[in-house]
């Protein structure tokens, strides 16, 4: 599994020049563009410095793509970096949690794309990036990452067919998931995506105005109004066209959206102009969250996140989540075909009346705060105050009636929430500490405060208000009992 000292592709140079440009564009704008031919001093002094700066940059580029070198030795990324100051760093593939892969637009344009080996480290060094290499040579390192991290599984007096099965077993996927067009239609007016055009015409129409006289077009706009009937055509334009975009964008965004898994590893991909994909260690998972906004509730819909210890890469691309308007029984279902050892319950716990009591009870310092800035600085709008109490009290009601818990062999679940909902599951081997509070409200009505906590990035805490104190005093011994199944990872 030796080999030779690889750089990345060469077009990593005008990928990362294009990210000082973008980066710098309002000063070049402003330097070169704005102020070209300038006779002021200062400002010449300002181009020659900026321009003395983007040249160095352009040669830094070019020294860190040539001095930046990657080899896979006996299991192991070796990296070496720096022209003065050498820098070597190695990282064994047994330690990857998440690969995650992404292709933009740019990549796609020379048949290039991104992979980044994601381990459980939470500091700078967690990640193993390769932003500009060949479709083909990613390809090769995860196959690599596989069949090492396959191979480790194997005992010790392991027989030789075991391993060829492994290793052939690392190509076979089952396909879990592929939207149809109405899961595409679906999505696009569950995520309210349409409403992004209201910015998009905003813009439009203020870069419009710099440079045309609009008073004119709107005074055509309010005489053309007055007529029903161009009203109604307008409506019905405005409507198809903002349905339309609302598809796009979701198509754009979730569009080729695949889930898959092998024995080992579960795979995510999405996207059509920019493509990112995601596959993590079924064993390195670290707790599954299932969550419901207002909307999605109401149709029946959930979002799936796998939590892991490596980072999950950009938020905006949501790379950890399982189609995010899945109906509930597919979601569900889903958790339980891809990683078999979480089973999901719907039959949970309610919290007691006394967690009523003390919910109703316990003091809200914000509405406290805000009636007494209310009073002194502008009493005439008391109202507010009236509503914003009404407000708290009604979620804390909401909260109330979604929240559950169940322990369930060596799985808990916790669900809370007030208009969107969170369901959490996690093994016992998952849970890295837990916490067990009760505050003096709570010892009046019997009640505690139990919390998880499981590695992730950032560490991932859930947290579940007024049990029952019996019911504290379980999960605690649950949690002590641990060490009869706790993984070493």
């Amino acid at each position: 599994m030796e080999e030779h000292a690889k750089r990345l592709h060469p077009f990593k140079i005008p990928f990362e020049l294009g990210k000082v440009m973008k980066g710098n564009l309002f000063f070049i704008i402003m330097l070169y563009v704005l102020n070209f031919g300038t006779e002021k001093t200062y400002m010449k002094v300002l181009q020659i410095g900026f321009l003395v700066y983007l040249v160095w940059r352009v040669i830094s580029v070019i020294l860190q793509w040539y001095t930046y070198k990657y080899q896979i030795k006996e299991g192991t990324v070796h990296i070496t970096s720096g022209l003065i100051s050498k820098s070597f760093r190695t990282v064994p593939f047994l330690k990857v949690q998440n690969v995650q892969r992404r292709t933009t637009l740019f990549h796609k344009l020379f048949n290039l794309t991104s992979l980044t080996f994601e381990t459980g480290m939470t500091d700078d060094q967690g990640s193993v990036p390769f932003e500009v290499i060949s479709q083909k040579e990613a390809k090769r390192l995860e196959q690599e990452l596989s069949l090492i991290q396959e191979l480790s599984v194997i005992e010790v007096d392991g027989t030789e067919e075991d391993t060829l099965e492994i290793v052939e077993s690392v190509s076979e996927k089952t396909i879990h998931f592929t939207p149809t067009k109405q899961d595409v239609l679906k999505a696009s007016f569950t995520s309210l995506s349409f409403l992004a055009l209201i910015p998009i015409v905003a813009t439009i129409y203020n870069t419009l105005d710099d440079f045309f006289n609009m008073e004119n077009a709107e005074g055509l706009l309010a005489t053309l109004l007055d007529t029903w009937w161009i009203v109604t055509i307008a409506l019905i334009g405005i409507i198809c066209i903002a349905v339309a975009f609302g598809i796009i964008s979701t198509f754009v965004k979730y569009g080729k959206y695949e889930i898959s898994s092998d024995h080992e590893r579960v795979y995510i991909k999405k996207g059509v102009l920019d493509e990112s994909a995601f596959s993590i260690q079924k064993e390195k998972v670290q707790a599954v969250e299932i969550t419901q906004s207002l909307i999605k509730r109401m149709l029946g819909l959930a979002e799936v996140k796998l939590i892991s210890a490596g980072s999950t890469g950009d938020k905006e691309l949501e790379t950890n989540t399982l189609y995010p308007f899945l109906s509930v029984d597919r979601a569900y279902a889903m958790i339980e075909e891809i990683l078999p050892t979480y089973k999901v319950e719907r039959s949970m716990e309610r919290l007691s009346k006394q967690a009523f009591k003390v919910r109703m009870l316990r003091p809200s310092f914000f509405w406290i705060l805000t009636t007494v800035a209310i009073y002194y600085f502008k009493p005439a709008i008391w109202y507010v105050s009236v509503i914003l109490l009404v407000l708290i009290y009604t979620l804390r009601i909401l909260d109330y009636k979604n929240s559950r818990y169940l322990l369930n062999n060596d799985i808990i679940q916790f669900k809370s929430g007030s208009l969107e909902t969170s369901l959490f599951i996690t093994k016992r081997s998952k849970v890295i500490q837990i916490e067990v509070e009760r505050s003096k409200l709570q010892k009046l009505f019997g009640l505690a405060s139990i919390e998880t906590v499981n590695r992730s990035k950032p560490v991932h805490h859930t947290k579940l208000q007024d049990v029952s104190v019996e019911y504290a005093d379980e999960f605690y011994t649950w949690y002590t009992c641990r060490t009869q199944n706790i993984q070493v990872e």
